[in-house]
């Protein structure tokens, strides 16, 4: 099943009963898709929407774990594989609830001159796929991805 707002840019697709895949291209390579996806003063630039984030921390390794804060909400949890500036494995629980949250699975892939980000999000089973959805965690992607394709990222 495809959720697709903009084929052109962030294309969302349901797969398998648990899966959620974003793809999006951009026209940064991957070293600087990769550090707009790790850096927390990139990370407060394109992540932020109406309200400004209020904590952003990364500890990016096997083991590490990362924050992401705004006044009514965050998310957190460890991270479980690097290979920058190619892939992230991380599990992401929802205001500190961390008997759910997908694992989310990110890789970047050169195209070009440019680079493909492929996005899967996989929950425990097809009940917190549908509550996540239902709770709007794929709403407004294709506007924060819009937002990092948009910043200057130098290498």
């Amino acid at each position: 099943m495809s959720m697709t707002p903009d084929p052109a840019k962030l294309q969302l697709v349901l797969e398998g009963e648990t899966d959620i895949v974003v793809r999006r291209d951009f026209t940064h390579p991957p070293a600087r898709v990769w550090r707009a996806l790790t850096e927390p003063d990139l990370i407060r630039q394109w992540m932020a929407s109406r309200d400004t984030m209020t904590r952003c921390e990364v500890d990016l390794r096997p083991g590490g774990s990362f924050h992401y804060e705004w006044p009514e909400f965050f998310f957190s949890g460890p991270i479980l594989a690097v290979d920058a500036p190619h892939r992230m494995v991380h599990v992401e629980h929802f205001n500190g609830d961390t008997s759910s949250g997908p694992t989310i699975t990110t890789d970047l892939v050169a195209r070009g001159t440019g680079s493909r980000m492929t996005m899967v999000m996989r929950y425990a089973d097809a009940e917190a796929r549908a509550a996540a959805i239902e709770m709007g965690f794929t709403h407004g992607l294709d506007e924060v991805y819009g937002r990092l394709e948009a910043l200057t990222i130098t290498e």
